[in-house]
């Protein structure tokens, strides 16, 4: 493995000390930008601190995209609208936008640590369903008549040679785990392992909207197709809610509220993903991933005693584990059987439900599981059944997936 460029400069510099959600649901009665103020001072009391504390604020994405609606409040919480809503009197810097996933914002906001600018930064995803109809979440005869009869929309460049085919949203991953399946000898049953053990971890978080759902083995395999093989259990659940974290200089937690969560290792990918063919997509994005941050450790898979992967769609987690090290390609699915990924077995992997049985927050439920788990308080929410995993010294948190992403070593101690 070649040397990390400059090593990781960032290295047992930056910590986590504050983690938060706010409530998380389908279509909620309250503004986004209530559950983002909710899950921000929730986060930032969690780290013992006060909003005049925070000199640094990232989130991701700036504009109007997956997730977030055209009007500042009530279906968004952008950088300027939040930290006038939670009254912040000196930002030294910002981040807004980026590419991909929330992995960026944390991305940035260790950067702006390192770098000097500030001491605490917060950092927070707030996401927001659309809605359908007129407020009851269903569409009127006429508003369906209109979508069916709609034209298709046009396409130019490069996307010619794939939106016509489907490969796109659910079509584009679903023509990747069926290449995936045919080339390694995969089949639908290994991926119930996965969906079971995130519903397990789902049932254990009283912020899933999945808490109060058992899922099981003849519910997967009989479950409605998506787009085949990809079946309604293996999508990520869109809910309206928020989760924020705290990010503060490593050499200042000495007399913090919580026990500090340290960021001993980091790797980042991208890759035009248009410009390769399906099966290759994940792998390209993962594997930078994986390299970056394995160069710049002396740690190795075995050192890791859970995993939190982002996942969009269940197979994102065979791409994971093979690009970070745990097993061979094409290996995954039988690498996850027998119980491997529950909370006992040897690595567990999204202990909270991940994006399919907790719900979507591009990626910030996972740091924030990330971090209660290195803090070992995964299980001390009221209501919470046990998902804390024994003797967590350090955890993997990768979030993104295709042309982007970022991942990082949480770790107990400085390494």
């Amino acid at each position: 493995m070649p040397p990390f460029p400059k090593g990781f400069e960032a290295k047992n510099k930056v910590a986590i000390i504050g983690a938060a959600h706010s409530q998380l649901g389908r279509r909620l009665e309250r503004p986004t930008g209530a559950l983002a103020v909710d899950a921000c001072l929730a986060a930032i009391a969690d780290a013992g601190l006060d909003v005049k504390d925070i000199d640094g604020v990232s989130n991701w994405p700036a504009t109007d995209g997956q997730g977030v609606g055209p009007r500042e409040g009530y279906n968004s919480a952008h950088v300027e609208w939040m930290v006038q809503g939670l009254g912040i009197e000196q930002v030294n810097w910002w981040q807004s936008g980026g590419g991909g996933n929330i992995a960026s914002a944390v991305t940035t906001a260790m950067l702006a640590i390192n770098s000097g600018i500030c001491e605490n930064v917060l950092v927070w995803r707030a996401m927001w369903q659309p809605r359908s109809g007129r407020g009851s979440g269903t569409r009127s005869a006429a508003e369906l008549e209109a979508a069916r009869t709609r034209p298709a929309p046009r396409v130019s460049d490069e996307a010619a040679y794939t939106a016509p085919y489907g490969i796109g949203g659910p079509g584009g991953f679903a023509s990747s785990y069926m290449r995936y399946m045919k080339m390694y000898g995969a089949k639908r049953h290994h991926m119930a392992a996965y969906a079971l053990a995130a519903r397990h971890g789902g049932n254990n978080n009283p912020y899933s909207v999945f808490k109060d759902q058992i899922l099981t083995y003849e519910d997967y395999m009989n479950a409605r197709m998506i787009a085949d093989p990809l079946c309604l259990f293996d999508c990520d659940m869109h809910v309206d809610g928020a989760a924020a974290l705290v990010l503060t200089r490593a050499d200042k937690v000495a007399d913090m509220k919580q026990k500090p969560v340290y960021v001993t290792a980091y790797g980042s990918g991208g890759w035009d993903w248009r410009l390769r063919p399906p099966e290759e997509w994940q792998y390209a994005s993962s594997g930078n991933i994986g390299r970056t941050l394995w160069a710049g450790t002396d740690m190795t898979p075995k050192d890791i005693q859970g995993c939190e992967f982002y996942d969009g769609y269940s197979p994102d987690i065979y791409w994971w584990l093979e690009s970070m090290g745990f097993c061979g390609r094409g290996e995954a699915a039988e690498f996850i059987q027998n119980g491997m990924i529950e909370r006992d077995g040897g690595l567990p992997v999204n202990t909270f439900g991940g994006n399919i049985s907790e719900g979507r927050l591009h990626g910030m439920g996972h740091w924030v599981e990330a971090v209660l788990q290195v803090q070992g308080r995964a299980d001390d929410k009221p209501g919470d059944g046990a998902r804390q995993i024994k003797d967590v010294e350090n955890m993997l948190v990768c979030t993104g997936m295709l042309a982007h992403g970022a991942g990082a070593i949480l770790s107990k101690e400085p390494r």
